[in-house]
């Protein structure tokens, strides 16, 4: 298992919910790829987008649902987008990096994002869920894990 992971050959899928403009219409795909490389920050790290530098990075979007919610967002007039991520590459903070660049950051991101304080007031913690995992067992067969999103995210996109 641990090798596939290291291969790249484990599928993640994500869902998570970002503020800002919409990242496209619902249905519309997305691509971002950027090298990212590791910022020592006082007494903790942070990721960020290098053009020089970095390990070379690639996250698919596939945006599910878009909402405008102005009592929500202290951004972009309250817009937000529901999306399903695949990250195609496995860095630290890829999904949350590559959003935030993007100008669209994951709700309630502490560190990336520039609306905690008004996002934690109604999402409780960071926007993403790992929501399914494909791998291979020991005989090559195809076997997945889903796990659908938790009550807590459900009740922060039914606000």
């Amino acid at each position: 298992v641990l090798a596939q992971f290291a291969g790249r050959l484990a599928i993640k899928t994500y869902h998570c919910l970002c503020s800002g403009n919409v990242l496209g219409s619902i249905g519309s795909k997305a691509v971002r790829s950027a090298r990212l490389s590791v910022v020592d920050c006082d007494d903790t790290s942070r990721v960020s987008v290098s053009t020089a530098s970095g390990q070379e990075s690639c996250t698919l979007f596939l945006v599910k649902a878009c909402y405008h919610m102005p009592e929500l967002g202290m951004r972009q007039d309250g817009l937000f987008s529901f999306a399903e991520v695949r990250p195609l590459t496995g860095r630290t903070h890829q999904i949350r990096v590559h959003l935030a660049s993007l100008g669209r950051p994951l709700v309630s991101d502490a560190v990336y994002g520039q609306t905690f304080a008004a996002d934690s007031a109604w999402c409780p913690r960071l926007f993403l869920h790992c929501s399914r995992v494909t791998l291979r067992d020991a005989v090559g067969k195809l076997c997945r894990a889903e796990a659908p999103l938790s009550p807590d995210l459900v009740r922060a996109l039914g606000q």
